[in-house]
C-alpha cells in the first residue's frame, strides 16, 4: 500500500489511461494536484483571514471558456509528458522517440543518433528496450502477460545492432520469463524462468547456466519477488543485484509454501467456456499470519561461466534477529566485494544496514536505527562512496522545535568497528530523496521541500565535506515554466515541484518542473545551467488555455497536539464567494501514514471536472498521520489507524462549513479510494454532527486484519494479545456501521482485486444488510484494485450519485 508515484501506488486512487502501445492497461498515472490560477493563499491560522481567493467579486462575467469534461480527463488530453529518458553516461540519455526509434542524445554536443529504428521492424510490438552495456545489443520484451503490479510475464529478442539479427532468449520455446537484465558490463545477461535464475555469459552464445533449481512458479521465487514484497518492499519485479563489473551477483529467494493462499475468483467473459468460475490462488500473508520465508544469496557468475559449480552463499540477517521473521528492506554491492544489505524485524521498527564481504563472508553493522513510538521506512538502498566506506542516507534528526525532521545523513568509516555519523541538513523541512552524490566535487544534491511550505519540493545541493557547517544552494529555486519561449517572462511561472535524475558522473542533470503550471523538462549542467528544453508539453498548455479552471485555495488550520492541517479547495471559476450562492463540497481523502495530498504539482482530475462543470467545491486535507511535517505529527497514528486522522477530516471540514459561507454544509460528501475508502466510511461511522450527508468508498478497507502482513503491521503492530490487538479493535470500520444509517453510502469493489481484496467489502456489505441500513453498492466483475477497464461506467455512476447526494441537474 504505497502513495505515490509514483509509486505508485498503491492503495491510492490514481487515475489511469493505457499508454502509446496499450501494452498495460491502467498502468499509466494521470498528474495530480490542480493548476493553480491566484496568487499564493494567505495560511489560517485560528480566525479566519482575508486572503486573495476571497476578494474576487461576486458579479463576475460568464466563463470565457468549458470546463474540463469527464472524456477529457477519462481519454488523457491533459496527461504531461515526463522525461522519457535514461542516463546512460555522463552525458549521454536514451530515449525513444515520437515514431518509436531507440536514439542517443548527447547533451555536452546536443546530438542525437539513432540505434535502432523500431518503427522499422516487426518489432513495434515490444514495450520495453534495454540497451547493452558494450551498446552492441538491444533487449525488445514483448508478448506483455500481467501478473500482479509490478510483475510480468513476456518473451524477449536480443537485437545485434550492427547485422539486425534477432535471437529469441531462451531459444527452446520454453514460455515466457518473469524478468531479463543486462549485466553491468559486456553484454551477458541474467533471465527468470519458472521462478529460476539463468545465467547468459554472451548475448549470442546460446549457453545457458542455470543458477537456481529451488524455484516453484507461484510458490517459490529466485530473483523476482513474491506478491508482498513486490507490492510493500521493492515496487519492481526485481529481486536481483548485480557487482559493478556483472562479475557477482546476489537475489532474493522467498518460499511461500507456508503463507495461506487467497482464492479469488475469476468470472471470464459472459458464454459456455466460463461455465464455472475460476480460482487464482494468491499467497498472500494477512496481518499476523506467517510471511514468506526470505533468504538472500550470492553467487559467482565468472567461476560459474569458466566452468565451476554453482556454489551459492547465503548473507543471513543480523543476529538480533536470528530467530524472527525478518524483512529484507534493501540490497546493492557498493563495491566489487562488498554487499550493502538493510534488514527490518517483522514490525519495522527496527532497521540493521548491513555491510558484507563477499571474499570472506564476514558481516558488520554500519548503522543501528530504531523507533520507539512510530515505525521505520528505508526501503531506498543508502548511497555509497565509490570505495564503500561511507554511504549518504535520510534519517531522523532532532531539530530546535525537539521534534525530529528527516534530513540527509552521512555515514563514514562504515566498514571499521566504529563508523560515524554526520548530519548534513537541518531544519524544519524533509528531505524527501538523495539524488546523486558527486563524489569528486563533494557535493550531494537532494530534493526537499521548505519550512514556509511544505506543499513545495526543490532541488539543492550540500556539501558532503563540511558537514553542518555547510550552507546549501537551491538549484530550482529560481526556474520558471510556460510562456512561448525564454523572453516571454509575463506568462512564464515559479517552478515549485521539482524532480531531477542525474547523468552517472553528476555532470548534467534533467529538472522535471511538475507544477504548479504544466510540466516542463529541461537538462541542466552541474552548475544549474540550462543546456537544452527536453519537453515543453506545450500542446498541453494550449489546450489549457482554452480551458475554465478551478481557483485554488490552500490554508492551514489547527488541529489538536499543537499541529496544523493543510488544506486545499477548488472553487469554481467565477465563484460568488459572497455567501449569497451556496456551494456543495466533496471532500477527496486518502489519510494513509506518511502520505501527502495538498502539494504543488500540477493536476487536472476528476476534481477539475467537477468544479468547473458542476460547481461543486472539491477539498483535500492533510491532517495527523501525513509526511512533510516532523515525526511527531506523522507518528500521531502509530498503532492507531483510523482514529487521528479521521477526526482530522471531520473536524477541518466543520471548520471550512463554519468559516466559508458559501460552503453548503447540508450537502457536503466524503470519497476517497483503498485507504481513502476505508477513511471515508470511518468519517461516515464517527461523524455524530452530520457533517457529511454522503460518501463513496472504493475498494476500501474495512479490517485491517485482512489486509497485507507488511503493510498492516509497519503501523499497528501485531493482532494479539501481547501486542495491539485492542488498536485493531478499535480501527475496526465492521463494528461501527450504526451510524452510517443515517447517510447516503455507495460502496465500490472489484472482484478480481488482489490488493484489497472484495472480501473486505461484502464483510462490510453483509453487516450492513444485517442492520437494515440502506446503501448503494457497484461490484465490478474481474477488475483489479485500480478498475483500469472500467472507469467510465465508473465515474459517471459516481457521478450520478453525486447528484442525487447534491440535488444537482445531471
Amino acid at each position: 500500500m504505497k502513495d505515490s508515484v509514483f509509486d505508485m501506488s498503491d492503495m491510492t486512487t490514481r487515475n489511469y489511461n493505457a499508454s502509446r502501445r496499450n501494452w498495460i492497461i491502467g498502468m499509466i498515472l494521470l498528474f495530480v494536484l490542480v493548476l493553480v490560477v491566484t496568487g499564493t493563499a494567505v495560511p489560517l491560522l485560528g480566525n479566519h483571514k482575508t486572503s486573495d481567493v476571497d476578494a474576487l467579486k461576486s458579479d463576475q462575467p460568464a466563463l470565457a471558456y468549458p470546463g474540463v469534461t469527464l472524456r477529457e480527463w477519462l481519454n488523457g488530453s491533459f496527461n504531461a509528458r515526463s522525461f522519457n529518458g535514461t542516463w546512460l553516461s555522463g552525458r549521454e540519455i536514451l530515449y525513444e522517440d515520437d515514431n518509436g526509434d531507440i536514439v542517443i542524445f548527447d547533451v555536452q554536443a546536443r546530438r542525437s543518433r539513432s540505434v535502432f529504428n523500431i518503427s522499422r521492424t516487426a518489432n513495434m510490438a515490444s514495450f520495453d528496450q534495454q540497451f547493452s552495456a558494450d551498446r552492441k545489443y538491444l533487449l525488445l520484451a514483448f508478448n506483455y502477460q500481467r501478473l500482479f503490479r509490478h510483475t510480468y510475464l513476456a518473451q524477449y529478442k536480443i537485437v545485434n545492432l550492427e547485422t539486425r539479427e534477432e535471437t529469441l532468449l531462451r531459444s527452446n520455446g520454453l514460455g515466457a520469463l518473469q524478468l531479463a537484465l543486462w549485466a553491468p558490463e559486456g553484454n551477458g545477461l541474467v533471465y527468470v524462468y519458472q521462478s529460476n535464475i539463468y545465467y547468459r555469459p554472451e548475448a549470442e552464445i546460446d549457453k545457458d547456466y542455470q543458477i537456481t533449481h529451488t524455484g516453484e512458479f507461484g510458490r517459490v521465487y529466485n530473483g523476482v519477488p513474491d506478491w508482498v514484497y513486490e507490492e510493500e518492499i521493492f515496487a519492481s519485479n526485481k529481486a536481483m543485484w548485480f557487482s559493478p563489473s556483472g562479475n557477482k551477483l546476489a537475489f532474493g529467494y522467498f518460499d511461500d509454501t507456508f503463507t495461506p493462499i487467497m482464492s479469488i475468483p475469476y468470472y471470464g467473459l459472459p458464454g459456455p467456456r466460463n461455465q464455472y468460475p475460476s480460482v487464482i490462488p494468491v499467497h498472500y500473508p494477512k496481518s499476523g499470519v506467517r510471511n514468506p520465508t526470505v533468504k538472500l544469496f550470492h553467487v559467482d557468475l565468472e567461476a560459474v561461466a569458466k566452468g565451476s559449480n554453482v556454489e551459492l552463499v547465503e548473507i543471513k540477517p543480523p543476529a538480533p534477529l536470528a530467530n524472527q521473521e525478518a524483512i529484507l528492506a534493501t540490497v546493492a554491492f557498493p563495491t566489487e566485494d562488498l554487499v550493502s544489505v538493510t534488514w527490518m524485524n517483522r514490525v519495522q521498527n527496527q532497521a540493521y544496514f548491513r555491510i558484507c564481504s563477499v571474499a570472506n563472508q564476514n558481516c558488520s553493522t554500519a548503522l543501528e536505527y530504531k523507533e520507539k513510538h512510530g515505525w521505520v521506512e528505508q526501503f531506498i538502498p543508502p548511497l555509497f562512496s565509490k570505495d564503500g566506506n561511507s554511504f549518504l542516507l535520510i534519517l531522523p534528526q532532532k531539530q530546535n522545535d525537539n521534534d525530529y525532521w528527516r534530513h540527509v545523513t552521512l555515514v563514514s568509516e562504515a566498514t571499521s568497528p566504529a563508523p560515524k555519523t554526520t548530519a548534513l541538513t537541518s531544519g524544519l523541512f524533509v528531505v524527501l530523496e538523495i539524488v546523486s552524490w558527486d563524489e569528486a566535487n563533494n557535493q550531494v544534491y537532494y530534493l526537499a521541500n521548505t519550512e514556509k511550505d511544505p506543499a513545495q519540493k526543490h532541488l539543492y545541493r550540500v556539501s558532503s565535506a563540511e558537514g553542518l557547517n555547510a550552507v546549501p544552494r537551491c538549484l530550482s529555486c529560481n526556474i520558471t515554466s510556460g510562456g512561448n519561449d525564454d523572453d516571454d517572462l509575463e506568462s512564464r511561472r515559479d517552478c515549485t515541484y521539482n524532480s531531477a535524475e542525474f547523468s552517472q558522473d553528476s555532470s548534467y542533470y534533467a529538472l522535471t518542473c511538475a507544477g504548479p503550471g504544466v510540466p516542463e523538462v529541461t537538462i541542466h549542467d552541474r552548475d544549474s545551467k540550462r543546456i537544452v528544453t527536453w519537453e515543453s508539453n506545450r500542446a498541453i498548455a494550449k489546450r489549457i488555455a482554452k480551458k475554465s479552471l478551478p481557483i485554488q485555495k490552500k490554508l492551514r488550520v489547527p488541529v489538536p497536539g499543537g499541529f496544523e492541517a493543510r488544506v486545499k479547495m477548488l472553487l469554481p471559476p467565477n465563484a460568488d464567494l459572497s455567501g449569497r450562492t451556496k456551494y456543495p463540497m466533496l471532500v477527496y481523502v486518502y489519510g494513509g501514514p506518511d502520505t501527502n495530498e495538498v502539494t504543488d504539482k500540477f493536476n487536472i482530475d476528476w476534481g477539475t471536472y467537477l468544479v468547473t462543470n458542476k460547481s461543486i467545491i472539491y477539498a483535500s486535507i492533510d491532517g495527523r498521520g501525513t509526511g512533510l511535517k516532523g515525526n511527531r505529527m506523522m507518528f500521531a497514528v502509530y498503532r492507531s489507524l483510523g482514529t487521528v486522522e479521521i477526526e482530522d477530516q471531520l473536524n477541518v471540514t466543520a471548520y471550512l462549513q463554519n468559516n466559508f459561507a458559501y460552503i453548503d454544509s447540508q450537502r457536503t460528501g466524503i470519497w476517497g479510494w483503498s485507504y481513502g475508502g476505508y477513511a471515508t466510511g470511518m468519517a461516515l461511522a464517527m461523524d455524530l454532527r452530520g457533517i457529511f450527508k454522503c460518501g463513496i468508498s472504493v475498494a476500501p478497507v474495512t479490517d485491517w486484519t485482512l489486509y497485507d502482513s507488511i503493510y498492516t503491521e509497519r503501523f499497528m503492530g501485531l493482532p494479539n494479545s501481547d501486542d495491539n490487538l485492542l488498536g485493531y479493535n478499535r480501527s475496526l470500520l465492521l463494528n461501527k456501521v450504526a451510524n452510517i444509517r443515517n447517510k447516503d453510502y455507495y460502496l465500490i469493489h472489484g472482484t478480481l482485486d488482489d490488493n484489497v481484496h472484495y472480501q473486505q467489502s461484502l464483510f462490510l456489505a453483509k453487516l450492513l444488510e444485517e442492520q437494515d441500513i440502506l446503501f448503494q453498492q457497484q461490484t465490478y466483475t474481474d477488475e483489479t484494485h485500480d478498475i483500469a477497464r472500467s472507469r467510465t461506467h465508473l465515474y459517471h455512476s459516481m457521478g450520478k450519485f453525486l447528484d442525487q447526494c447534491f440535488k444537482l441537474s445531471s
